[in-house]
């Protein structure tokens, strides 16, 4: 139901309401939020919830569109891409939002955040197919692009599941390493 809206009134009702619902899980697990507790956090009515949002999951789902959209006009600003340049990117922009990522990943969200981004694939196949210097046959491109987000997204949550053992660095390189052996090279 998500109601997007150029209404100021409702944008800022929106933000709180995302801001309520990210303070609420540095408090507790998910699953035991509610709607009640959210709109509370957020100083607005459940009902203000409901015109907006069908559930807490829609709640978290514009934000992770939002998350994806950042991430594609990152993307977009790239130049002469080659998978060294991509993971750069992807990894920057997970660390600007690490604490996120574990929250997400504490809470067993991580899946609805490959989901968020995988459904913009086709976009980011759109903004970065000429940044490329090679080419690959179009009737694949769905599945090497499915292929790299999951790959991507793992070593991510890998990462994270470590603890953040290794550094920087050492995750661009094996991004780097991976890529060489990769279709996507």
């Amino acid at each position: 139901m998500t109601h997007t809206s150029n209404n100021p009134s409702a944008i800022r009702s929106q933000k709180w309401l995302i801001e309520a619902l990210l303070s609420l899980l540095e408090e507790k697990p998910y699953h035991k939020i509610s709607i009640k507790e959210i709109a509370e956090k957020a100083n607005l009515d459940r009902s203000t919830f409901y015109r907006h949002f069908d559930s807490k999951q829609a709640l978290l789902e514009q934000y992770l569109d939002s998350l994806a959209q950042e991430y594609l006009r990152r993307l977009e600003a790239g130049e002469n891409m080659d998978m060294g340049k991509v993971s750069k990117i992807f990894v920057a922009f997970w660390i600007e939002h690490i604490d996120f990522i574990r929250l997400t990943r504490k809470n067993d969200l991580d899946s609805l955040l490959l989901k968020a981004f995988n459904k913009h694939l086709p976009s980011i196949h759109r903004l970065t197919k000429d940044k490329f210097s090679y080419s690959m046959n179009e009737a694949y491109m769905e599945f090497a692009l499915a292929f790299n987000a999951g790959g991507m997204w793992n070593i991510l949550m890998k990462w994270v599941d470590s603890d953040f053992k290794h550094s920087y660095d050492d995750l661009i390189k094996a991004f780097e390493e991976i890529s060489r052996f990769n279709f996507f090279r």
